[in-house]
């Protein structure tokens, strides 16, 4: 076989989809409150079902996806037999038959009934059962596309007799969950690669590689291989600024894995590493090299990323949440820069330097990022804690930690008139901006990143600049001024839709400042684009801060609450509610993530009985 497997040509690597693994901890939890917008939830939710069903592929699916004669007499379609008969055959010519028995070993190579009751489990788990007790199983449907559908073959004349067969397929997993008023679904894309051989050296080598390759290619000693998994962003920015780094870098790294792999080393480093560390360990000598345009797939680095731990949510009572009172001078500025004063000023970025990215924030996000970064090698590439690696510069400066999703290995075969394809594979990937940066460059950095979102922000609400407002913490003082607009008339709508039952919940400030209401869906994804942040971060301006376990869990006021579209919002005092929900707002957006006392800027409404809080203009 050894023979056999030396004469079989080129290994290398084609374009298809991936996924990563994060593993999900068993919990138990305290009861959780009644949250009445679940679009926090249901993104938790989604990002568990992603770890779960990764976890599952990885853990029990990727091993089934190179078989052999022994391994493949429980399947009736994924065999040679099957295989030979259907090579080439579009799926209109085959038997639907046959297309029902695919289906079902497809189903069995994925291990759905496993991965059905790995789902479920989330249902025990007290803040999903708002949106999952009403449906019997999570996993609703595998979806094939059978347009997709391609089943290769290639039998060699010589004497080893050499087989592979190829059976390639998109699908989806469909996931099911209750939604406001009905059962809504949400899918995983993913590409179905499965390997039918008699070549037991390709089955060890294969099933070596894909096991291993994330934690072994991150963890080589050689500085050729190691600079490929410590990405620094100022190598690889291209025209960007430095600061540019705190925000999405899927481009550079598509650019670096990909355009660039041939010229900065990166495709050879991972020929020569996989070829030694695998293949030839199996008893193959394999010329390995890359074919195709694409190489990069996707990558998975926010979950461990410092921007997660500046970004969580933390309520008004944790001694670590930031807070301000607007009758200080510190909460005077950071309310005036964020809310009022037109961003591009180079007053800005001096304030919020000294006001709220300072030294002693910056060690309490590194502190609350240090032990993610010990589960991600502890937990997920499975590197013992004691690994020299954490000793590492290049460790220390972490910014972020993940996977970057890769085309999988595809052998050619009697000089490319047989491509054979096999899964996509993943590397473990430890990002920095620059390894020698001090506390005070990456504070001033964040801060300049942090000026650039605030601009798309006042673009996008139309923060108008240039008003006078009422003396400092007076009655009559106010929170912003937006000009009229598309958005105040959205945000008027969206007030004008309460009913009695609503009056007094800031319910409808939340969703219209925090773009989660339907009319503003399209606004959130604009501006999260515009503003260079990451897909999975939160972002909420909200009134319900002190005890609360979520930023949209319902809170009444001490005022009704009333919008028009030439006036603006305003307030009216009630006596309803005396909680100091009355006057803590909340802001998480991007790297700011604060509470402030805003006192009489609605307080104010006590002595006045209805007063303005956004005037539109």
């Amino acid at each position: 076989m050894k023979k056999l497997l030396s004469i079989l040509g080129t290994l290398t690597l084609v374009a298809t989809s991936s996924a990563t693994v994060i593993a999900c901890g068993n919990t138990t939890e305290p009861p959780g409150p009644i949250i009445e917008d679940n679009e926090e939830l249901i993104k938790e939710l989604k990002l568990e079902v992603e770890e779960i069903f990764v976890k599952h592929l990885n853990d029990n699916v990727y091993q089934n996806l190179v078989g052999l004669p022994d391994t493949e007499n429980r399947y009736s379609f994924l065999n040679r037999t099957k295989i030979v008969e259907n090579t080439n055959l579009s799926p209109e010519e085959i038997d639907p038959y046959d297309l029902k028995l695919l289906e079902t070993d497809i189903k069995k190579v994925l291990e759905i009934d496993k991965l059905t009751t790995d789902l479920n489990n989330l249902k025990k788990i007290n803040k999903f059962k708002i949106i999952l007790n009403d449906v019997n199983s999570l996993l609703k449907n595998v979806i094939f596309n059978w347009n997709s559908l391609k089943v290769l073959s290639y039998e060699s004349n010589d004497k080893d007799e050499l087989y592979l067969g190829n059976v390639i397929i998109d699908y989806k997993i469909e996931i099911q969950y209750k939604g406001k008023k009905d059962i809504e679904t949400f899918t995983i894309d993913e590409n179905f690669t499965y390997t039918s051989t008699n070549s037991n050296s390709l089955k060890k080598a294969s099933d070596d590689f894909y096991k291993n390759i994330a934690k072994d290619y991150f963890l080589s000693s050689k500085a050729e291989d190691r600079k490929h998994t410590n990405l620094n962003w100022n190598e690889i920015k291209g025209s960007k600024k430095t600061s540019d780094g705190f925000g999405r870098i899927d481009n550079e790294l598509q650019k670096y894995y990909e355009t660039d792999s041939s010229q900065n080393g990166f495709r050879d480093s991972l020929i020569k590493f996989t070829k030694e560390n695998y293949f030839d360990k199996a008893g193959n000598v394999l010329p390995l090299s890359f074919e195709g345009d694409l190489i990069y797939k996707s990558k998975k680095m926010n979950n461990f990323s410092i921007t997660q731990a500046v970004n969580q949510w933390k309520n008004y009572d944790n001694k670590e949440s930031i807070k301000y009172d607007y009758n200080s001078d510190s909460g005077r500025i950071i309310l005036d820069t964020v809310f009022r004063n037109d961003p591009n000023l180079p007053i800005t970025k001096n304030n919020l330097s000294a006001h709220y990215f300072k030294t002693s924030n910056l060690e309490i996000w590194k502190q609350n990022f240090e032990p993610n970064k010990e589960i991600f090698l502890e937990e997920h590439l499975k590197i013992d804690k004691d690994d020299k690696i954490k000793q590492t510069d290049e460790y220390k400066s972490s910014m972020s930690l993940g996977y970057v999703n890769l085309t999988g290995l595809s052998i050619s075969l009697d000089n490319g008139a047989y491509i054979h394809k096999l899964p996509d594979f993943r590397l473990g990937i430890n990002y920095f901006i620059d390894i020698n940066l001090t506390n005070a460059q990456i504070l001033d950095l964040m801060s300049e990143f942090t000026v650039d979102s605030l601009k798309v922000w006042h673009d996008m609400f139309g923060v108008y600049h240039g008003y006078e407002y009422p003396s400092h913490n007076s009655n009559e003082d106010f929170l912003m001024t937006l000009k009229s607009s598309e958005m105040t008339k959205a945000m008027t709508d969206i007030f004008n839709s309460l009913d009695d039952n609503d009056i007094s919940s800031q319910v409808f400030f939340r969703d219209s400042f925090s773009l989660m209401h339907t009319y503003l869906k399209e606004s959130k994804a604009k501006l999260f684009d515009k503003a260079n942040l990451l897909d999975n971060s939160y972002y909420y301006m909200v009134f319900a801060t002190l005890d609360s376990s979520s930023p949209s869990e319902r809170k009444n006021t001490g005022f009704d609450w009333t919008a028009n579209e030439k006036i603006g919002i305003n307030i009216k005092w009630n006596g309803k509610n005396q909680t100091m929900n009355n006057k803590i707002l909340t802001f998480r957006f991007g790297y700011l993530n604060f509470h402030i006392n805003l006192d009489k800027i609605t307080m104010g409404a006590k002595e006045l009985g209805d007063k303005e809080l956004v005037k539109f203009i």
